[in-house]
This record gives C-alpha cells, sequence and structure tokens, in this order.
C-alpha cells in the first residue's frame, strides 16, 4: 500500500493555532514518510507552508485578534469546483468541524472518493466551564448540520438522539453536542477519534455502530529527541510535580492548586508551566506557597523537555474535556508517573503507569500524597516507559493509511 494521493483539511490556521494544527503537521510527516503524496488545504493567513505537503491555500472567513477557531474556509460548491480543477485524490480526510467539513464533503462527493472525518476535540466538554460554549451548540444546528446536508445529501436519515446522561453527564448541551457529531458521522464515509469513549458516545447517539477508527495522536517526534538531550539537574530532594498546559478554566487548575496545597508536602513542588486567561487567579491561590513555581508560557521544546525530564510526576486535574490529553503522551516520552482524575482517559495510560483519583479536592490531594512514595514512582515510571511504542506517530499514520485503504477498498460509487 503506498503513493495514495491524500487531502488533509483544516480550518484553523496551520500549524500555530493549536493542538489540532500540530496533529495535521505530524500526519503530513509521517504519512509522506510512508509513500503519500499529501496536499494539505488550509487558511491562507497566518500559514506556514510545510515542507513536504503540497498546499492548497484556501481564503477563510476570519476577522483578526478573534480566537483562531472562529476561522472557517470558504467551502461553496464553486470552490470545490476550483480544487477539483488542479488536483485529484484518492481520499479526502477533514480535520475540523467547520468550513473543512464542508469543503470535504463536496470535494469527495465531486471526485467520487471517501470522505474521513477526524473529530480531535472533545466540545461536550466544554460546557462545565464555559457558558458561551452553548453557542458553538447552536452553530452546529444552524450552520454546520444544514450546509453539510446539502452538501452530503442521503436518501435515508436515520434517527439519532442523545447518549444517556448516565454516560456524558455534563448536562443538555453537552448531550446535544454528540448527537450532532452523531448526525456528521452519519454523512461521511467513515470518521476517526483518537479515544474510544468518544466513538462510545458518538454511536450511542446515532443508534448504532456507524464506520470508524480510534487513531490516537502520537507523541512529537522532535520533543521526544529533546527529551533526548535534556539532563536532569535537579539535586534538591524535593519530589517535583509538574503540570502543562494552558491556564484555561476547563483545565481546573484550580483544582490542582487547591489540592496540592491540602495536601500539605514540605518535601515537594508544584511547577506549572503554561499562560492563559487563569493565571491570575491561579496566582492568588498560591499565594505564599513558597513550593509552587510558574513557568510560564515556553514555546522552545528544549525548554519543555527540561521540565518534564527534572520532573517526577505530571499532574492532570482536567476531568470530562481532554479527548485525549497530548501532554500524556508528552510524560510517556520523558518515562514519567502521571496522577490523572478523569476515568474516560486511556491513550497512554496504564493502572501500573499512572494513578487515578476522583475530580475532587480532596481526592486530588490524596494521590499527591500517594506519589510522595520513590518506590511507586520509580515503579510507575517504568511502566510508562512500555507505553512508548504505542504512541509513536508513525503508529498513528499507519492507522490512518489504513483507514484509507479501507474506505477506497469497500465504498461503492455515489449516486
Amino acid at each position: 500500500m503506498s503513493g495514495l494521493r491524500i487531502a488533509l483539511m483544516i480550518d484553523d490556521f496551520f500549524p500555530s493555532s493549536g493542538g489540532i494544527g500540530r496533529s495535521v503537521q505530524t500526519q503530513i510527516e509521517e504519512l509522506t514518510a510512508l509513500g503519500h503524496h499529501v496536499s494539505l488545504i488550509a487558511p491562507d493567513r497566518h500559514l506556514q507552508k510545510p515542507r513536504l505537503a503540497r498546499v492548497i491555500e484556501c481564503p477563510t472567513m476570519y476577522i483578526e485578534g478573534l480566537p483562531a477557531h472562529l476561522s472557517i474556509l470558504h467551502c461553496s460548491a464553486r470552490r470545490a469546483r476550483l480544487i477539483t480543477d488542479i488536483a485529484a485524490f484518492d481520499v479526502v480526510h477533514s480535520q475540523t468541524e467547520r468550513g473543512a467539513l464542508i469543503l470535504g464533503a463536496r470535494i469527495a462527493r465531486l471526485q467520487d472518493i471517501p470522505h474521513l472525518h477526524t473529530f480531535h476535540a472533545n466540545i461536550a466538554g466544554t460546557h462545565r466551564a464555559i457558558k458561551a460554549a452553548v453557542l458553538g451548540t447552536w452553530s452546529y444546528q444552524a450552520l454546520v448540520l444544514p450546509l453539510l446536508r446539502r452538501a452530503a445529501p442521503l436518501e435515508i436519515v436515520p434517527p439519532t438522539r442523545l447518549p444517556s446522561a448516565r454516560h456524558e453527564t455534563g448536562g443538555f448541551f453537552a448531550r446535544t453536542d454528540w448527537r450532532s457529531f452523531a448526525r456528521i458521522a452519519q454523512r461521511v464515509d467513515a470518521y476517526a477519534v483518537p479515544s474510544p469513549f468518544m466513538r462510545g458516545l458518538i454511536d450511542e447517539a446515532a443508534g448504532q455502530p456507524l464506520p470508524s477508527y480510534v487513531v490516537p495522536t502520537g507523541y512529537n517526534r522532535d520533543l521526544l529527541a529533546a527529551v533526548g538531550r535534556a539532563r536532569r539537574e535537579r539535586v534538591d530532594g524535593r519530589v517535583r510535580f509538574l503540570s502543562i498546559g494552558r491556564l484555561a478554566k476547563e483545565k481546573r487548575l484550580d483544582v490542582l492548586v487547591r489540592a496540592f496545597r491540602r495536601a500539605d508536602l514540605p518535601g515537594a513542588e508544584l511547577v506549572i508551566v503554561g499562560d492563559g486567561d487563569q493565571r491570575d487567579l491561579l496566582r492568588r491561590l498560591a499565594k505564599g506557597a513558597d513550593n509552587i513555581d510558574f513557568r510560564g508560557h515556553l514555546s522552545s521544546l528544549d525548554a519543555i523537555a527540561y521540565e518534564l525530564v527534572n520532573a517526577d510526576a505530571l499532574a492532570l486535574a482536567s476531568h470530562r474535556f481532554d479527548s485525549q490529553g497530548l501532554v500524556i503522551a508528552e510524560a510517556v516520552s520523558a518515562g514519567l508517573p502521571v496522577m490523572y482524575c478523569d476515568d474516560r482517559l486511556t491513550v497512554g495510560l496504564s493502572p501500573d503507569s499512572a494513578l487515578l483519583t476522583g475530580p475532587d479536592v480532596a481526592s486530588m490531594a490524596s494521590g499527591f500524597r500517594v506519589l510522595m512514595d520513590p518506590a511507586r514512582r520509580r515503579s510507575m515510571a517504568e511502566a510508562s516507559t512500555l507505553l512508548l511504542p504505542d504512541l509513536a506517530p508513525e503508529r498513528t499514520a499507519e492507522k490512518y493509511a489504513q483507514a484509507y485503504q479501507d474506505l477506497i477498498s469497500r465504498r461503492e460509487p455515489r449516486g
């Protein structure tokens, strides 16, 4: 299997806008290494052209200064025809549920090729922390789904439903988002997700198993190399817990700081890497604690690798928000134990390498105390290292390439 012509499509600015852009960058590198021919269809703004892929720049609807996730590719039938006039593909793979999804559906129909869509983000997980997330729910209902129905019409539309409140505890709008994902999944040839729990909720909302693939995002190859270069320099004897990520409300770092302070561990420290709108709140919560340190945003991979190598455990407070938790793969690349509180997360985790706590302050405080045991951490670190091969980026590309081949071999021509 080689030489497939693959169109990767993204609404987000490439590659600087976040995790989805980094995932697509990895896909480009690894799929090209397997011998495939990748074309990137991405916004023409803030674009850093990848060295290995053909790039088709697409106009985007976007107001400068707004968050990157509000960028929407032009997705008209005319735009799809213009792209089809200059490029032929064997498969189209959209990565965001906005203009890229609609444009991908139109191109797939014009070229009579399979359309795979990856749901990268757990949109439903934003409702607990962000009141404005309901606007995203409404946008699916009012904009995305009607456009997709026109771009990818179905003769028979199977009924969908809200998943059980036992399986999605984020409330009505969160359950509505899973139903929207199911309706999207019905109109593509197959969908992919990074974690099994997402497939379970989408298929439950669809009322039946839909063609799908679980494809975790692998670790960053350059970060792994940086980890290999980094040196552990600490001699203070403290146990260092590390948090890496955006200082955003949905990451629940306020719970992490409160839990660490409640644990009251003179022989430990908490290092927080990242920046965001919760910075001032977190600093207030940490006031007076000389064992909580804020590093701010680190853009250098070598700087991030240094923090990973000089930590003793990763602490993750996100609950019902992350779809996979890319920071877990980063921790595995450094052989770190992980403390986490979201039982739906499974990628890069095992009972031997990670400690699952409850999501409340008291439970996480107990988790900090458990991981003060050096023998426990040493055993967990050894188990974490064993997980690294399954998170290799080439595994991600191999799984996607197999999905493409599956879809090409078994799909029927469109009517």
